[in-house]
């Protein structure tokens, strides 16, 4: 897709756009560009880069929420549900995922990516600091 196919706006994080994941099974997901005021084609390249591997997010996001929902808190409910997508503008291929997971929803999931690697998760704040 081109920087033309979506329709940025600005919101209290930085530039947004609402993008379909399929994989995810979510109608619309708000991708936040951090703390920026316009958008570029490197956000654009990112958006592209994560929908072109939605599959290995999703299979990534399921096998680490597993292990730290079960070492964090002893549970085997995976039930998540992506709510948010932040990139980073300064750091090529950064990307960190919040998650809704019904066993925390006061803080939820955060999941920082590095390309397809897992870099960190813990509470939502991993996903954008």
């Amino acid at each position: 897709m081109d920087i033309e196919d979506f329709d940025f706006y600005e919101d209290d994080e930085g530039i947004s756009v609402n993008i379909v994941f399929d994989i995810f099974n979510e109608n619309k997901i708000k991708v936040i560009y951090l703390e920026s005021d316009s958008s570029d084609e490197k956000m654009v390249s990112d958006i592209n880069f994560i929908l072109k591997n939605q599959n290995e997010f999703l299979k990534l996001s399921e096998e680490r929420i597993a292990s730290y929902v079960y070492s964090v808190y002893k549970n085997k409910d995976v039930s998540f549900k992506l709510m948010k997508v932040y990139i980073s503008p300064d750091i090529e291929n950064e990307f960190g995922f919040l998650f809704r997971w019904s066993g925390d929803t006061e803080h939820g999931i955060g999941i920082k990516f590095s390309g397809l690697s897992v870099k960190k998760i813990g509470s939502s704040e991993i996903a954008f600091l």
